[in-house]
């Protein structure tokens, strides 16, 4: 089994909550990111569902010019019926966001109502063919919000539609 894995992506902000995201109702804004992630496979339970740590930077453009440092923890459905096609993964992940300033899109959407440091989440599919088992194409919801409130009275947050690749190390 695999142990550590790469993903690199891009995308751009929905402009919306995650039910517009969900609703496929986007209002696609001038600002974008590209991250560059490391992460490890911890531990995976019948073949089934796998728990992974993944660290993440990322540098936004457009609109906002921030970095951006995550940490999260993941787990990872990890058997369809295509399989055998088509091998697809389901992740959940969440876990801590730092920016290196206030996102202006976030601050554009909520006013003065956001933070550098918010929580994580993030929700990706994952599609390979099984001749290449180490490469993966993703596409990735890159969400960053206040949970409600939780965080610093945060209420909003942010949005993105991402693509990229992912390579398993061996």
């Amino acid at each position: 089994q695999n142990n550590w894995f790469m993903t690199v992506y891009g995308g751009q902000n929905t402009g919306g909550s995650i039910d517009d995201f969900i609703t496929f109702d986007n209002d696609f804004r001038d600002s974008y990111l590209f991250a560059v992630t490391g992460g490890k496979n911890l531990h995976t339970w019948c073949d089934l569902i796998r728990l992974e740590a993944e660290g993440q930077v990322v540098k936004h453009f457009g609109i906002q010019e921030n970095w951006e440092f995550n940490g999260l923890l993941t787990l990872r459905w990890l058997k369809f019926p295509w399989d055998r096609y088509l091998d697809t993964s389901f992740a959940a992940g969440d876990g801590l966001s730092y920016a290196t300033e206030v996102p202006v899109i976030e601050r554009q959407r909520h006013g003065e109502e956001s933070a550098r440091f918010l929580n994580y989440l993030m929700f990706e599919f994952t599609f390979g063919l099984p001749k290449y088992p180490r490469w993966s194409l993703i596409t990735r919801l890159h969400h960053r919000s206040g949970v409600f409130g939780l965080f610093d009275g945060v209420h909003g947050g942010s949005n993105y539609l991402c693509f990229g690749l992912r390579y398993d190390f061996l």
